[in-house]
């Protein structure tokens, strides 16, 4: 149940230290205050080698695109994410916003991706989970820090799904180097993870399993190097720890005992040159 309020304490936490910065200001000129328009594009060539529970080891070369456009208006659309440093989602959504150290959005992002499950007895196909939330993007303690909280906006499929994640990070210039290193924690509640990983009690060959919510761990570290004006060399490691009830689900167990090459450990090291427009 702590988890349940985790996030938005830290998004009040948030909003009190961006109060502080504009005790002078009012709430009206606040909303006001918009980020600076613009964007980019850039794209690419990555070659990604990565293992996790539901994905075998894996290495290949792929084409790689990303992008975000800021409107004047407050609106935005970012593909794949906000920063490197944090979780990369592609969303869309509206800026609330901004103090100085601190820019506050509505957005449509997503929660949970699409979830495929295949055994010689049963199998299935789970559709991605979207969620509408809030975020705040800003510093703590001289941290980059990005808190985020939400519900699935997906009611198809099953209802009261919570979505939180609360992110500090922290980068370097070195010689025209970019470097940064950040940890996360992304709260998923019991309704969202049992609709994923929960076993029914009809089932003919698994254990019945009701998932708990949980958290799911990330150490991110990365690298960003400029060749010249237009091209851009990156490289990324990251490493997940997957929720107790993620792990513990007769799913995820029957995986783990079929397949060497999966791991109860997410896995992702990827490098890549791009061409930012």
């Amino acid at each position: 149940m702590k988890h349940y309020f985790l996030t938005p304490l830290l998004l009040c936490s948030a909003v009190s230290l961006a109060n502080e910065h504009t005790s002078d200001t009012s709430w009206y000129d606040f909303l006001k205050q918009k980020r600076d328009s613009g964007g980019f594009f850039s794209a690419g060539l990555a070659v990604q080698n990565s293992r996790g529970l539901y994905q075998s080891e894996d290495f290949k070369v792929r084409p790689e695109f990303k992008g975000a456009y800021y409107f004047n208006n407050g609106l935005f659309i970012e593909y794949p994410g906000r920063s490197d440093k944090f979780d990369n989602q592609t969303a869309m959504g509206y800026n609330l916003g901004t103090t100085e150290n601190w820019e506050f959005d509505v957005l449509l992002s997503m929660a949970h991706g699409e979830l495929s499950y295949t055994s010689v007895q049963s199998s299935f196909k789970k559709d991605a989970s979207p969620y509408f939330g809030v975020r705040a993007i800003g510093t703590i303690a001289g941290f980059d820090t990005m808190l985020v909280y939400g519900t699935n906006s997906n009611k198809m499929n099953y209802s009261n799904g919570l979505y939180g994640a609360a992110w500090l990070g922290k980068s370097w210039n070195v010689n025209n180097w970019h470097l940064y290193s950040s940890v996360g924690a992304q709260y998923r509640n019991a309704a969202m993870l049992d609709f994923y990983y929960g076993v029914p009690d009809n089932d003919a060959v698994l254990p019945a399993y009701d998932a708990k919510g949980g958290v799911n761990f990330i150490y991110r570290a990365g690298f960003k190097k400029p060749l010249n004006e237009n091209w851009l060399v990156e490289g990324n490691f990251s490493v997940t720890r997957y929720a107790d009830s993620i792990i513990d689900s007769p799913y995820s167990q029957s995986i783990l005992q079929r397949n060497e090459d999966r791991s109860d450990t997410g896995r992702v090291f990827s490098l890549s040159i791009s061409y930012v427009f």
